[in-house]
C-alpha cells in the first residue's frame, strides 16, 4: 500500500510539473509583443512560466511623438495579474508595498479574463488587450490595445 502512494504521489507531481511548465491555459502570452494604445506605441514581453506557474512581464509605453511615458514590472499566476508602475526615471507610481492586482476570472485556451482585463489570442501572432478605465469624472470606458508577436 505504502508502495502505491509514493508512485501515486510521484506522478502526480510529475503531471503537476508537467502540467504548469508546458500546458498553463496563459502560457501562451511568452513572448515579445508590440502595438498600439494609449495613443503610442506598447511592447510587452513576457517570460515563459517558472516551474510554480509564475510568468513575469515588463511593459514599456511611447508617446506618440516617441517619448517614453512609462514602465510596468508585471507578474501573472494563477491568481491573476499584479502589476507595478514607473516613471521614465524609475520612480514608482504605487508606494513601495502596494501593487495593482487585476484577479484572475477565468483562463481559456484562447483568453485571460481578468477583472478589468482581457488578453485574447487572435492568432499565433496577434492579440488584443482590453483595459478597463474609470475616469477622473467618474465615467468609463475601455481602451484596446492591438498586439502583434514579434
Amino acid at each position: 500500500m505504502k508502495n502505491r502512494f509514493t508512485i501515486f504521489s510521484l506522478l502526480l507531481a510529475f503531471c503537476l510539473l508537467g502540467f504548469t511548465q508546458q500546458n498553463l491555459p496563459y502560457a501562451w502570452l511568452a513572448g515579445n509583443w508590440t502595438g498600439d494604445g494609449f495613443r503610442g506605441t506598447s511592447e510587452e514581453l513576457w517570460s515563459q512560466p517558472d516551474a510554480d506557474g509564475t510568468m513575469m512581464g515588463t511593459y514599456r509605453h511611447h508617446k506618440g511623438d516617441g517619448s517614453l511615458n512609462f514602465y510596468e514590472f508585471m507578474v501573472m499566476d494563477s491568481t491573476g495579474l499584479r502589476l507595478k508602475h514607473f516613471n521614465p526615471d524609475m520612480t514608482g507610481w504605487e508606494t513601495k508595498e502596494d501593487f495593482v492586482h487585476f484577479k484572475a476570472i477565468e483562463f481559456t485556451a484562447d483568453k485571460i479574463v481578468l477583472k478589468g482585463l482581457v488578453f485574447e489570442r487572435k492568432s499565433d501572432t496577434e492579440m488584443e488587450i482590453r483595459l478597463d478605465l474609470k475616469m477622473k469624472d467618474g465615467s468609463k470606458r475601455t481602451e484596446v490595445f492591438k498586439m502583434k508577436r514579434k
